[in-house]
C-alpha cells in the first residue's frame, strides 16, 4: 500500500488549541488493479495524534482525489471519516 499526502490544513478551537490535519490518498494494487482509499490524520500542538483510514473506497483515482479535496475543504476529522465514506459510496 502506498500513502500520498495530498492536502494539509489546520483549525483553531475557541480555547486556542491548534490542530493540524493531513489528508492522504491510499493506493493499493491487487492483481493489476488499483484501489483508492483515504486517510485523515489530526495532530495537536503537543504531538498527540488521531488517524482513521478507509481502504478500497473506489477504483477511480480522480473520484478519490475529488472526495479527498472535499474532506479538506470541510475540515473533516478522523472520527467523521467512516460516515463520510459511507455517504460517498451511496452517492
Amino acid at each position: 500500500m502506498e500513502k500520498q499526502c495530498c492536502y494539509k490544513a489546520f483549525f483553531e478551537t475557541e480555547e486556542n488549541t491548534v490542530y493540524h490535519l493531513e489528508y492522504s490518498l491510499l493506493i493499493q494494487s491487487v492483481e493489476q488493479r488499483k484501489y483508492y482509499g483515504v486517510a485523515v490524520r489530526m495532530t495537536n500542538e503537543t504531538g498527540a495524534s488521531e488517524e482513521d483510514a478507509v481502504m478500497g473506497l473506489c477504483e477511480n483515482r480522480e473520484k478519490a482525489e475529488q472526495f479527498l479535496l472535499r474532506l479538506k475543504e470541510n475540515l473533516a476529522l478522523p472520527i467523521e471519516l467512516t460516515a463520510l465514506c459511507d455517504d460517498f459510496i451511496s452517492e
